[in-house]
């Protein structure tokens, strides 16, 4: 699988640390997602810098609009609608699955599936990425959840 390795520079590092610490406290007592295991999960301070740099690195490499907002859980229902990116992209961080999942709420949308892969969080693997129309036609469907998954190595590779 060919997957690309987006090197952030000091002000991009920086921007997606403020953006995720912002995400993270404007959230600081928000209950988990139905879908969130707390047991699988990682601290939400890590989590919440990790996805916002993955957000940045394909915003990077697609030479595309981040808007990197950041909003408390209340308002989330008036903002849940934009995509990630540009105009119809959808960013997964993937940690410890083997697949990114595709929800319903993705349908006319790519998804894109990105890794931290630098301890210092300096760097981001770009994995690749899936039509989410033919994702939720072709995807592994997860029982009791409500998204598929579609394998790393089915991704459309990153050019």
């Amino acid at each position: 699988m060919s997957q690309i390795t987006v090197t952030f520079s000091p002000w991009e590092y920086e921007l997606g640390f403020q953006v995720g610490i912002r995400r993270y406290t404007a959230n600081w007592d928000t209950k988990d997602a139905a879908h969130y295991d707390r047991a699988l999960m990682e601290e939400d301070r890590k989590a919440s810098v990790s996805s916002a740099l993955c957000e940045l690195a394909v915003a990077k490499h697609l030479n595309q609009y981040w808007h990197a907002s950041i909003w408390c859980a209340a308002a989330h229902k008036k903002h849940r609608n934009p995509p990630d990116v540009g105009t119809n992209v959808e960013v997964r961080r993937l940690r410890t699955a083997p697949g990114v999942a595709v929800r319903q709420t993705d349908a006319g949308r790519t998804v894109w599936a990105a890794r931290i892969d630098d301890p210092e969080f300096r760097s981001c693997l770009l994995l690749g990425s899936v039509d989410a129309n033919y994702a939720l036609k072709a995807g592994i469907h997860v029982p009791g959840k409500d998204y598929v998954l579609v394998p790393t190595d089915e991704l459309d590779p990153p050019e």
